[in-house]
């Protein structure tokens, strides 16, 4: 059967979130409390769901247990929270939301569960050193007899309740050593179980164990669908970037996720996350129904009440890129509510809701795809010897290894959004590597390692006449995280690897060449050793090569903050570009990207955007001049093209130490006089919801429109001829 049609249209969510403990019960406080204190004695159904209907919420997030294993509803078998008295909470709120076609999801934590842990301590996970977590939150073996507790947990709150699904949580805290795991380790694999990432066979436990995690998910997703075949299974997919590929969840587990979702805080990887976040679950769900969560707090679950400008500048980013949105909110701690986060809930979400017709059914306007890979994830894990910083000033050897994976990413996609390049995200899967000829280029921003299949892949991308544009030790390594003797892809980029470079601050010295223009000459410093290659085919050129620094700094010797200046050009390559059957080829052997994610020199961001567009050929049919706090996102909505301005201005951030504060928008500023470049196939342009229209300047060369005043959130529906 088809999904249902709520996990698509209902986007404007609410995940009520509220881990309590139950003080009366040994082991929920390390028996430092015994008092109620009024925990869970005061919710009330009918506020509670009044409240999320003045706020326009569709879906809810309902707690059915919680990581100190206490659950809010009238179980037979588990330790419902003594608070609650009477009320069957859980059941009060599925009733009462349904009369007002809210949707709820049960929320369940699976491998934190204090009230497990204390009553079944012999099912405990087991940490690397051999201790066991018993503080904040003790970790359950899923191999452990808790697998079929988990079960009938699940069979129980389905039985009882309509549940429109469950939210599924707490499936990233691996790797565990205890004797369950242990034992299936040794007897599959032949081997003890590593005990670091620095141990032999740690990529073998990391992808023994997603394996392991693909079939408990696939047990709770089959059990779930065998009571009510309709209900949404989803996982919480704490399994980004950010996250250790060894704490578990990869794309391939979403297969058992009926939506992407993910925790975009803000807070945590900064104001760039929900958007990245968004295409990130796209890709991982292959364009299925996806949500980000977004909070209500200025840092996570500390009570405090997030601006209203920020809150809709998250959520507008969520949105704009396709998404559910699904604001975080924790009531107090005998279950009232903050009032003013509903007052926020429902400024952002009336926005939202006025544009629906434009959200639904829109599908990303396909440019650049930047490429994500799994495997260079679990090889960074293992490779990386990045430095934390220990002082102010930057040092000029950040990172000695070939792998710098976060950077990376991330710089890459500051870069493409600032400078207003569509871009999405592919990975290695087949299905994913299926939609490469929906793209104009692709970015390998440093994938240390490629399958011959992606290769392949991508070689006839470039071939059929795609662009790509590959950085750093791209297809350099194995997947068992073996330097190769040269690049994977060598034939494609059209030179050969020599060496790792021997000095740590080199610099790049920009030539004449069809993408350099308007770019500075002035040598740009790289704050890592670059790679050295040789061209190795008749038509490649040279865009940019490398100047070493004028000494290489030691503890003798040493120039200023020990980044010594420039010396004389090597003329030896660093950017080369060529010619690949119809397609064209930038290779760049050194990391601008992630050194734009650590500096935010706009040199680096230039860079990259103009390798990038001259690599795809046509330039991308939405662009502005300057706007770089606004992200411009377009779709296609049947014939016409949707396109959305999202615009946010944080505060100055305050520095002392190594801390920093919190990104922070306090203010909606409207930008006058907001110029687009438009596709000139456009015949109207209406503003929406106004339905204003808006007058096409048009010249020989560009068609474009003025927005008089750009708000935070600006829509756009072009109507024309856009193939």
């Amino acid at each position: 059967m088809g999904q249902p049609d709520w996990y698509s249209r209902n986007l404007r969510r609410l995940f009520f979130d509220m881990h309590l403990p139950d003080w009366t019960q040994p082991g929920q406080s390390g028996g430092d409390q015994h008092d109620l204190r009024g925990i869970a004695t005061r919710f009330d159904p009918d506020h509670l769901i009044a409240e999320f209907v003045r706020a326009r919420i569709n879906v809810a997030v309902i707690f059915a247990k919680c990581q100190y294993g206490n659950f809010y509803y009238n179980t037979q078998i588990g330790h419902k929270h003594t608070g609650l008295g009477d009320l069957d909470f859980l059941g009060e709120m599925v009733d009462r939301a349904h009369r007002h076609n809210i949707r709820v999801l049960g929320y369940y934590s699976n491998m934190w569960d204090t009230q497990v842990a204390r009553e079944h301590p012999e099912w405990m996970a087991e940490e690397a050193d051999g201790s066991y977590s018993y503080n904040r939150w003790p970790t359950l073996s899923l191999l452990s007899p808790y697998r079929e507790l988990v079960h009938a947990h699940l069979r129980e709150m389905f039985s009882l309740y309509d549940l429109d699904g469950v939210w599924s949580d707490i499936l990233s805290d691996w790797p565990t050593f205890d004797r369950y795991t242990r034992e299936r380790y040794e007897r599959e694999m032949g081997e003890a179980m590593p005990r670091s990432p620095q141990a032999p066979g740690w990529l073998r436990l990391v992808r023994w164990q997603q394996d392991i995690l693909y079939e408990y998910l696939e047990g709770c997703y089959n059990l779930v669908k065998s009571i009510k075949p309709e209900a949404a299974y989803v996982v919480n997919f704490y399994g980004t970037p950010f996250a250790l590929p060894s704490q578990g969840l990869s794309f391939k587990h979403l297969k058992h996720s009926d939506m992407g979702s993910t925790e975009g805080y803000t807070e945590w990887q900064g104001l760039l996350f929900p958007s990245y976040a968004a295409r990130y679950m796209r890709a991982g769900v292959n364009g299925r129904p996806f949500e980000i969560l977004t909070g209500r707090f200025v840092h996570t679950w500390d009570f405090t009440v997030r601006p209203l400008a920020q809150m809709r500048f998250e959520a507008f980013s969520v949105v704009a890129n396709g998404g559910a949105v699904c604001i975080d909110d924790e009531p107090y701690q005998d279950g009232t509510l903050e009032p003013a986060v509903y007052d926020r809930i429902a400024d952002v979400y009336a926005e939202i809701e006025r544009r629906e017709s434009v959200l639904h059914g829109a599908q990303p306007l396909r440019y650049a795809a930047l490429y994500q890979s799994q495997k260079t994830r679990e090889l960074d894990e293992v490779l990386n010897r990045a430095k934390p910083p220990t002082r102010m000033m930057m040092e000029s050897n950040l990172n000695p290894s070939d792998s710098d994976l976060l950077p990376a990413w991330m710089g890459a996609f500051k870069a493409l959004l600032e400078a207003h390049i569509p871009v999405e995200i592919v990975d290695e899967r087949p299905e994913s590597l299926a939609t490469l000829s929906k793209y104009k280029v692709v970015f390998l921003s440093n994938i240390l390692t490629l399958s011959p299949e992606e290769a392949d892949a991508l070689r006839a991308f470039v071939r059929d006449g795609g662009g790509l544009v590959a950085t750093g030790a791209t297809s350099l390594y194995d997947d068992q995280g073996g330097c190769l003797p040269n690049f994977a892809l060598a034939d494609l980029f059209g030179v050969d690897f020599i060496k790792r470079g021997e000095f740590t601050f080199p610099y790049l010295q920009v030539h004449d060449a069809p993408f350099t223009a308007g770019l500075s000459r002035r040598p740009l410093p790289h704050y890592m050793a670059m790679w050295e290659v040789r061209t190795n085919r008749s038509d490649v050129q040279v865009a940019a090569t490398r100047r070493n620094p004028l000494i290489e700094t030691s503890g003798e010797t040493y120039y200023h903050n020990n980044q010594p200046p420039p010396d004389a050009d090597t003329g030896e390559p660093v950017i080369v570009y060529r010619p690949y059957g119809r397609g064209r080829v930038v290779y760049c052997a050194a990391l601008p990207e992630s050194n734009y994610a650590r500096l935010g020199h706009d040199p680096y961001r230039h860079l990259i955007a103009n390798m990038l567009t001259w690599a795809a050929g046509p330039l991308p049919p939405v662009r502005a001049d300057g706007l770089l706090n606004t992200e411009i996102v377009t779709h296609r909505l049947g014939a016409d093209l949707i396109v959305h301005l999202v615009t946010g201005f944080p505060q100055r951030a305050v520095r002392f130490g190594l801390h920093r504060t919190s990104d922070t928008i306090e203010e909606r500023v409207t930008l006058p006089n907001a110029r687009l470049i438009i596709p000139q196939g456009a015949n109207a342009v209406y503003r929406v919801p106004s339905g204003e229209r808006l007058p096409i300047i048009r010249t020989a060369s560009e068609a474009s429109i003025t927005i008089p005043f750009l708000d935070d959130w600006e829509t756009l529906r072009l109507v024309g001829n856009f193939d």
